[in-house]
């Protein structure tokens, strides 16, 4: 196995987890490669798109019916903004511990583990928190080809 940093692993297959399942519904994803502003990925269909903060995390650190993660506070106040004209949303990751346990491949394909959820942050208020906040992402808040679906169609002022 390679000695890349397990961070940047999750970081990076937290990425290729919600490209697989964006392409999978027809949506382009874009990386942004500086984070500014609290974005990591663009989620886009021609002009709209939604803006996305990911993380990664344990899945022995997930317990009960949400996942409660510690957000940076300027990370926080740029995608709970009130002025945000792009909606900004929090997807969490989580991986088995073993990185080996990340991806089952057989003759019938690949399958990547474990689970991704998502919390609405521009629907949130901002904080005047010093270092973090605390961001309560609802376990039934799954990212699946349909809900993120949803989310876009939401984006679109359909629903």
């Amino acid at each position: 196995m390679g000695n890349l940093d397990v961070s940047a692993c999750k970081e990076w297959f937290s990425v290729a987890y919600v490209e697989a399942l964006a392409y999978a519904a027809g949506y382009a994803v874009t990386v942004v490669h500086v984070d500014h502003f609290g974005v990591d990925l663009e989620i886009r269909d021609r002009a709209l798109r939604v803006d996305v903060q990911m993380k990664c995390m344990n899945e022995s650190d997930v317990r009960g019916d949400h996942i409660s993660y510690d957000l940076d506070t300027r990370t926080y106040n740029l995608l709970s903004d009130p002025g945000r004209n792009v909606p900004a949303y929090l997807f969490v990751v989580e991986v088995p511990e073993a990185k080996n346990d990340w991806v089952l491949s057989s003759s019938e394909g690949i399958h990547l583990r474990r689970c991704g959820y998502y919390a609405k942050m521009s629907a949130l208020e901002p904080t005047a928190n010093k270092a973090t906040k605390a961001v309560r992402v609802a376990r039934e808040n799954r990212l699946t080809i349909k809900s993120l679906d949803r989310l876009m169609r939401e984006a679109r002022g359909e629903l």
